[in-house]
């Protein structure tokens, strides 16, 4: 099965896909908002080229497991979602991924700028790879 992980942000979307045959997951590039709701389409692409089956969004709450105002804005992320694309979405507790992917590219000799674009994506492979262990 295809599963495309996202990591919904304010100013970019990060992705990342796996096939839970493989059990690889793989970040993908990420996606920058022009206007509100313009990630939909690309994320359609992306179900196409990649022959998605299911996805997962990151859901974050807060620390003590409470939903935030973000979170809620992702719960309607996720409606709109399931209802231009007829999939099944699986929200994740993606408490802690930022800092966990900030950390998986603190290595990297690249600018503070770059390291930014391909955090969202990273964060995505985090979720992806915690839902594909848990399964």
């Amino acid at each position: 099965m295809k599963i495309l992980a996202i990591d919904f942000g304010e100013k970019r979307v990060g992705f990342a896909i796996g096939d839970t045959e493989l059990g690889i997951p793989t970040p993908l590039n990420p996606f920058k908002r022009s206007k509100p709701g313009s990630e939909i389409e690309y994320i359609k692409k992306l179900i196409s080229e990649y022959e998605v089956n299911k996805i997962v969004l990151g859901y974050p709450l807060n620390m003590d497991g409470t939903e935030s105002n973000f979170s809620r804005r992702i719960k309607n992320f996720r409606k709109k979602l399931a209802g231009e694309t007829d999939m099944e979405i699986e929200l994740l507790d993606e408490r802690l991924t930022s800092f966990e992917a900030e950390e998986m590219i603190k290595p990297l000799k690249k600018q503070l700028r770059k390291k930014k674009e391909i955090l969202d994506s990273i964060a995505a492979l985090v979720i992806l790879n915690e839902f594909m262990v848990k399964k």
